[in-house]
């Protein structure tokens, strides 16, 4: 398949769900934190560094994980069974996604479903 510019952005839209992925495999049940090298996980996803920092950076920026030192990441509770690192640690708040910046289609699913939530709510 050649490169497009379309495939490209499809894939790196796809990275923070990789990167996750690979953080909630490795993660350890009793503090939810993965330990992994940026080289590591490039190696692992098969990713260059710039990508796998693109899913580091909207992993943090949506609040599901955030680096705690160099190669070692905190997952959100939510995501771990509420195991933490530390119990006096700041959790922050999930952000989504703006349904703007949603492709056509993914506005379309959106749309039904929270048609679907006001019909049955």
């Amino acid at each position: 398949m050649p490169w497009t510019q379309a495939s490209s952005q499809r894939a790196a839209s796809r990275s923070p769900f990789r990167v996750l992925d690979e953080l909630l495999y490795l993660s350890d049940p009793e503090t939810g934190t993965a330990e992994i090298s940026q080289n590591k996980m490039c190696t692992e996803l098969g990713a260059s560094k710039p990508t796998v920092n693109r899913g580091f950076k909207e992993l943090r920026e949506c609040g599901l994980a955030w680096r705690l030192e160099d190669g070692r990441y905190q997952l959100h509770p939510l995501l771990t069974g509420g195991a933490v690192s530390s119990p006096v640690m700041p959790v922050p708040e999930i952000k989504a996604a703006e349904p703007e910046r949603f492709t056509e289609q993914r506005q379309a699913r959106y749309a039904a479903q929270v048609a679907n939530l006001a019909a049955t709510g």
